[in-house]
């Protein structure tokens, strides 16, 4: 899958990105968003309170899921639909559609221009379908487009503003902490250690914590096989399941080694916790805004219904199939 508009790429990852101290909590930044410090968010609920909902169908409605909300509900899976997956996925699944439609509504206003400008752009460039169109599937991308793809010092993203505007237009509260939980989650790089009784063990490659998943994707994997994958945590009180909530992308090449070389490379040797915060931030925004996306978009080997296979490293140009560096290579 080569990569045609590497000019419009450069330009959407210099563009305001984000980035700050290694030192800087992860988890801090996202508590301090969720308090309403983002600018954009606050700009977003201000407006919201002085000039009603002029440019978007009754907000109101659709935070509360009225009738008058209905054209954009279609779009949300249905009640049976939901019951015919695992009640923690069905909880992500509901989740992330209603951040969908809140998300439609408040891109309309001119406060969130940025996060249309980037996501717009990048659905131009990455055309995110899964394959065999695309390597980024849908879950993927919204899942980067509404909680990872942030703009200015304060990291905010589409989520971080709709928790804002939640509070001030009282959404439900159960809603709400888990569009904090999604917010708060980004992809990360897991060792496969097997599966028993539906679920997969998954020990993540840097923290060496390890979770038991679904896998709604149903990929099987093999036992030390590489995935990069978002892994939420039980969504409720009751719950003990992890949800793999994007179907699995498959680390074929190189070896379990050379990610940990990789890691050493771009995440500094320091005491214990800035590492780790160094190392959560790095996989949720990336040096720059589609650092990631590249990767996946660049690494694509091939794939089935339950699974997408990568090659390469993210800071190596030349080890992923379809990075610029070797198409130049190629047209020479």
């Amino acid at each position: 899958m080569d990569k045609k508009k590497h000019g419009d790429a450069a330009k959407l990852r210099g563009r305001g990105s984000c980035k700050m101290p290694f030192s800087e909590s992860l988890q801090q930044q996202a508590s301090a968003n969720e308090e309403g410090d983002g600018p954009v968010a606050k700009r977003l609920v201000a407006a919201i309170k002085k000039h009603g909902h002029r440019k978007v169908v009754n907000l109101q409605d659709v935070i509360d899921g009225r009738a008058a909300a209905a054209e954009q509900q279609k779009t949300v899976v249905s009640k049976e639909g939901l019951a015919r997956l695992y009640p923690a996925h069905a909880a992500y699944v509901f989740t992330q559609n209603q951040v969908s439609v809140i998300a439609e509504q408040i891109t309309a206003l001119d406060e969130m221009t940025p996060f249309a400008e980037i996501v717009s752009r990048a659905q131009d460039l990455y055309l995110p379908s899964g394959p065999p169109m695309s390597p980024l599937t849908r879950s993927y991308f919204t899942s980067w487009a509404f909680f990872d793809a942030c703009v200015g010092p304060a990291s905010e993203t589409i989520g971080t503003c709709i928790i804002e505007v939640g509070r001030a237009l009282g959404m439900d509260t159960g809603l709400l902490r888990l569009i904090q939980v999604m917010q708060r989650s980004r992809m990360g790089v897991y060792v496969y250690e097997g599966s028993h009784a539906g679920l997969v063990t998954l020990r993540e490659l840097v923290t060496d914590s390890v979770c038991r998943a679904i896998v709604p994707a149903a990929h099987g994997g093999q036992v030390g096989e590489l995935w990069y994958v978002r892994v939420l945590p039980p969504p409720a009180p009751g719950i003990v399941e992890h949800v793999a909530f994007t179907t699995p992308y498959v680390l074929l090449e190189p070896s379990v080694a050379e990610w940990q070389a990789y890691f050493r490379r771009t995440v500094p040797e320091a005491p214990p916790q800035v590492r780790l915060d160094a190392y959560e931030r790095h996989m949720k925004y990336g040096p720059t805004r589609t650092y990631w996306n590249d990767f996946v978009f660049e690494g694509y080997v091939t794939h089935r219904t339950e699974a997408i296979f990568l090659a390469g490293l993210p800071d190596v140009p030349e080890s992923r199939p379809h990075s610029e560096a070797n198409n130049r290579h190629f047209r020479q």
